[in-house]
This record gives C-alpha cells, structure tokens and sequence, in this order.
C-alpha cells in the first residue's frame, strides 16, 4: 500500500490515520497504512462533477496458474497447494496428468546432505497427501518452512485472509482448504469468522468433492478410484426402487372442501409410524371426468408416498403441496385467504392443514373448520362435468342431452 495514491479518487493531501487495528495483529501497526479519512459529502460532489476513475486500487490478484507457468511457488497470499501433487491441463479433447515436484523442496533435501535412497523415501511419502510434516526423518528446520495449505487449519486461513484485507479495496480470491470429513457446521463457523474480522469474501474447497479436480494430490485420486458399493455406484434412476405394499387396514381421517369443480372429500390414510401413506380424492359423479382427474391425482401421491425415498412420507407430502399450491384455473372460488384457485390448489390447502394439525402430535388430527352462519356458504353456481370445449366444470345432462351452461357446447 502506498501513502498518497495519485490520479485516484484518493486526493494526494488526504493524510493516511490508522484505524483502531485489530488487538489479535498485536496493536497498533507500525506505519500509518490504512485507508485515509474522507470527507464523504466533498468526494460525492467530486464524483459527480468528474466521475470515478480508478475506485479499486489495490488488488491482490488471484496467480495460481500464472504463478504455476512462470515456474514460482507463491500463489498471491495462497500458500503453497502441495509439495507433489498432479495438475490436469485438456488437450483437445482428453485430460492430461503433469506430475509436479517443488524444486525448492527438492533443493531443500539437497542442501540438507540426505543420500538418493532417503530423498526417494521422503518424495514418495510427500507424494501421497503433499505434505511433509509427517515424514520421519525429516530435519525440523525444513518441516517449519515447507507448510503447504492442508497442514493450515481454516482459521489460520480466514486470519491470513483477514490481515491482508485490511488494505485492498477489491475481495480476495483466496481458498480456504478443508478436509473431506468436514461437516456443515464447520463451513458455516468459517464464513462467520471471516465476515467477524472483516473479509469481504471467502472461497471454501472441501478436499474431493468435486468429480474433477484441476490439482489433486494421490491421496486425493487413490480415494477416488476405490471401488464403490454397487448400488451406490449406480445412477439414482438405475437403483432398484420399491413400492411398500399396501396393509389390509388403514387408519385416516377424511376432509371436506369446496372447490372450483365442486365439494372435495379428501382422505389421507397413515402407516403404523403415523407417516401419511397414501390420498384418496373424490370429487364429482362417478363416470365423470372431473371425477377421473380427482383419482389421477390421488392415485399420483400415493405412489409418492410409497417408492422408496430417503425422504420420509411427510417430507415428501409438503413437497407436494409445494408443488400444488397456487396452481390457477378459470373460475376461483372463495374469498382471502379461504380462496381456492382449483382443484389441485384446494387440494394442497387440504393437505396443508393435515399436515399442521399432525405437527406436534400425529396422532391428533384437526379436521377443517365446519362453515357456521358467521361464515356463510358461498353459492358454487351449477357444477357438472368439464366441458371439452371451454374446460369448465359446467357440463350436465339436462333433457337427454349434455349442455355446457357455460359456452353452450351441447352433446345428443
């Protein structure tokens, strides 16, 4: 960073303060190198009278496939990736493996006087996870300097990361390397220690868990290549798939709702884990095409309900209600939040309040509030079947004949 940054939004007589430095930097620095005071109501005068010209200064740039071709070992702030490890390049069309060894680790084992057969012992335990802490015989002086990114711990990271935003105007582009055992909570304690000491960003890479690695060391790929269990090497789509059999009996409740296409009774009966099993949904005539859609519907959950998942029947049916709410059709009935938008919408809505009256206890189920003269029936106009020319559940028998008393289509 420098003092006075010319040809800048930064003005050359701004004189650089410290800022209350961080207690874990160890105090106060020991030059004045932190961003200058401004006087904000000037410099948004400036910038509207003159435009920003250079508003990020300072960067630090990420270098690692720069710094890689140009044959050095520094990555901007990164630390070193590995001491050995294999980068893939694509020529044309394939992946080509190019095995890396650092030459100032190799120069390291040289000065140190080691013979050809302990260097050849040290490269090929290097070689395994990049690291040489944990190589016997190594001289301590050469572990204390060849510290690769695995062997720094996330907070050691983040606090590398940390200090050197202080300075920057842009983000960093730095990663922070994490074991492939790390759970969640870990990820989620990284990225807010690093918004706490004031980064502005944060990259987070848990060691194999992408399908292809541009650097990776042979721990790495050895892991990768271990055979698989067969039926977790299979595609989701090509592992077998059951559909639970249905008991002779079944405990449910039955609910009542109006809709579009007329009074819906909907049953969702459970199995003995009190996890709903399966829906049935009956809505107009028997013969009827509303009624047909109506079982379509119900036959359709309850096979969700029963394939094999690794998501309980319940998780599944909120998904289902997900997927049904708020799906629109011609006529809507109702008012507020009462209001139905169609059959599946009604549906979900039935579904809903199974699924909040079993909540806290499965075993309760709270059935749908009976209208009262508070609450007065709605008039439905006349509900029939679906007409096949403008799809309204307006289609009834009347004098031999089918008629739509909404568009008029007829049928004799």
């Amino acid at each position: 960073p420098f003092p006075v940054i010319n040809q800048s939004v930064y003005k050359p007589e701004v004189q650089w303060q410290p800022n209350a430095w961080p207690l874990w930097l160890g105090g106060k620095p020991v030059h004045d190198w932190s961003r200058p005071y401004f006087n904000w109501d000037a410099l948004l005068a400036d910038i509207a009278q003159y435009g920003i010209r250079n508003s990020t200064q300072l960067t630090i740039a990420p270098t690692g496939t720069i710094a890689t071709v140009a044959g050095t070992e520094g990555y901007g702030c990164e630390p070193v990736f590995a001491l050995a490890y294999t980068r893939y390049v694509r020529e044309e069309d394939k992946q080509i493996p190019l095995h890396y060894v650092s030459p100032r680790f190799q120069k390291a084992l040289d000065d140190a006087g080691l013979d050809a057969a302990e260097q050849s012992r040290i490269l090929n335990e290097v070689g395994t996870n990049g690291s040489c802490q944990n190589v016997d015989g190594l001289p301590e002086d050469i572990k204390s300097v060849f510290v690769v990114a695995s062997d720094i711990s996330a907070e050691g990271h983040i606090r590398m990361q940390a200090a050197l935003q202080l300075y920057p105007d842009a983000s960093i582009s730095k990663t922070i390397n994490f074991p492939p055992e790390t759970s969640q909570e870990e990820i989620s304690q990284a990225f807010l220690l690093a918004w706490q000491l004031g980064c502005k960003g944060l990259t987070v890479y848990v060691a194999g868990s992408r399908e292809k690695e541009v650097l990776q060391t042979e721990e790495t790929r050895l892991k990768r290549e271990q055979p698989q269990d067969e039926a977790a090497s299979k595609p989701t789509w090509e592992q077998p798939t059951t559909i639970k059999p249905r008991p002779k009996s079944l405990q449910g409740v039955t609910y009542q709702a109006q809709t579009p296409l007329g009074t819906a009774y909907v049953t969702v009966n459970t199995n003995g884990q009190e996890q709903p099993f399966e829906v049935f949904l009956n809505v107009g005539k028997a013969g009827s095409d509303t009624a047909a859609v109506a079982e379509a519907i119900g036959r359709l959950i309850s096979l969700t309900l029963r394939l094999s998942s690794s998501l309980e029947p319940r998780q599944r049916l909120e998904e289902i209600v997900n997927q049904l709410s708020g799906i629109g059709g011609r006529r809507p009935f109702g008012f507020g939040h009462n209001r139905v938008l169609s059959l599946p919408d009604g549906v979900a809505a039935v579904l809903k309040n199974y699924l909040d009256a079993t909540d806290d206890d499965p075993k309760v189920f709270i059935a749908i509030h009976e209208e009262t003269a508070e609450q007065p029936k709605l008039a439905l106009g006349q509900v029939g079947d679906l007409c096949p020319d403008c799809g309204q559940a307006a289609l009834v028998n009347t004098e031999g004949c089918r008629r739509c008393y909404a568009c008029g289509h007829s049928e004799c």
